[in-house]
């Protein structure tokens, strides 16, 4: 079982699925001191879910690791903390207020679109002209300004240190409380750098918000609480540089896949091009995007093969008892989500990019908590729905314009996301040529 825990480090989406090969569906063991118990089973998550929503399991433990990032942000906060900034933010993602930025996402896809279609050119860095598109929604949408600065076209590359360096960071904190951390001491001098750059980036663009606006930091900064309180400076920044990383990194590395799978796959290619030129001319509203449904289905499937979390932890609060076998006080818990999202128990084709497995019911067959794009239990996403709607927009504003086709093959790299090892490059022609 070492040789699988020390490969979490360098290979964790191949360790998860070797651990749950050899062991089964619910594994315990230990890492120097420390208590581990890996599941990959959608029943015990369920059970693991229902009890942290008792209190009984909980993210404390990787509070102090996350920190120097997130302060308390969602993504790290808890206690009174963390409810009530989700009560103040979750209005602010529901479908109905997300419509409000629709218009920036199509404006960004429209100029995005129109780069690929015009310039000429045959062969196409899809990542970098997705990261500049995304990025540049991000902050219209956040900040209520337009990506003008040399020092925002640097921001990704930061990015990219962070969550690079976040991963063996917060797993060492895992397995063994940091005792591995010394062997990533580099890394961790180039993250903390990164992170310092971001967050005064992020720092400086709220000093220049109009409180009174429109954009979400503006909103946030309106937000009052069931006790009538405002966010604090500290906290408004928190979830600032949660949101921008969040948003940012997943999406593009989403996206990324996205236009990667299906330029590999020519039968779904022209299904998905062929659905999108059946809403003709009718504006890409978020109405009309429902109609997409093979589309989002390749979408989903996209999350399924290359899920931005490989695997959620929580922290037992308390003894506790899931899948009928008792789990102690401190024990790490470990859902796999990627061995969960490729195991053919749950799915007809595992291993292959098959957007069936979201269509003709194929969803209703399967429980609940077998594919979580987007986490689950209470703290699940909060951004989903924004989520949904840029990817696609994007997907449907690019695809009426271009086809796509990839002839590299490209592997997944060690990240806090589940990201390309490089950037992907694209043959790309016009949608109006046979494919």
């Amino acid at each position: 079982m070492l040789i699988y825990l020390v490969r979490l480090i360098t290979n964790p989406a191949g360790a998860l699925t070797a651990i749950h090969k050899k062991y089964g569906d619910f594994v315990q063991t230990r890492f120097f001191s420390k208590r581990l118990l890996f599941t990959s089973n959608p029943e015990h998550y369920e059970e693991i879910f229902n009890q942290e929503a008792r209190g009984l399991l909980n993210r404390d433990s990787l509070y102090e690791a996350k920190k120097p990032m997130f302060g308390d942000g969602l993504f790290n906060s808890k206690g009174a903390t963390w409810t009530n900034q989700r009560r103040l933010m979750q209005p602010m993602f529901t479908k109905q207020a997300i419509a409000e930025w629709h218009g920036i996402m199509l404006k960004e896809a429209d100029k995005a679109a129109m780069r690929l279609k015009n310039d000429g050119i045959t062969k196409v860095n899809i990542s970098e002209e997705l990261k500049l598109t995304i990025q540049s929604i991000l902050i219209q949408v956040m900040f209520g300004q337009t990506k003008s600065s040399h020092s925002e076209e640097l921001l990704m590359s930061a990015i990219d240190t962070i969550v690079k360096g976040l991963f063996p960071h917060l797993l060492t904190e895992t397995l063994g409380k940091g005792i591995l951390k010394r062997l990533f001491f580099l890394q961790n001098r180039r993250m903390e750098k990164a992170i310092n750059q971001f967050v005064a980036y992020v720092d400086s663009k709220i000093d220049e918000i109009d409180p009174e606006g429109h954009d979400l930091i503006s909103l946030m900064m309106q937000g009052r609480d069931r006790n009538g309180a405002h966010m604090s400076r500290e906290l408004l920044r928190d979830e600032a540089v949660t949101l921008f990383l969040a948003g940012q990194d997943t999406t593009v590395n989403t996206l990324i896949w996205f236009f990667y799978l299906i330029g590999k796959n020519e039968a779904v290619h022209k299904r998905i091009t062929s659905e999108i030129q059946s809403l003709d001319e009718d504006p890409l509203t978020p109405e009309t995007i429902e109609r997409l449904i093979y589309t989002k289905a390749a979408l989903y499937e996209t999350l399924r093969l290359y899920p931005q979390a490989i695997a959620l932890s929580r922290d037992t609060a308390a003894t506790i008892t899931v899948g009928g076998k008792t789990v102690p006080l401190g024990t790490s818990v470990i859902m796999s989500l990627y061995a969960t999202n490729r195991d053919g128990r749950w799915w007809e084709r595992p291993n292959e990019f098959y957007p069936e497995h979201f269509l003709n019911g194929a969803v209703t067959q399967r429980h609940k908590y077998t594919f979580l794009p987007f986490g689950g239990g209470v703290h699940n996403c909060v951004g989903r729905h924004f989520a949904e709607l840029e990817m696609m927009v994007i997907i449907a504003t690019v695809l009426r314009e271009i086809k796509i086709h990839v002839n590299e093959e490209i592997k997944p790299t060690v990240s806090i996301t589940y990201k390309p090892e490089r950037d992907v490059i694209v043959s790309i022609t016009p949608a109006t040529q046979a494919m």
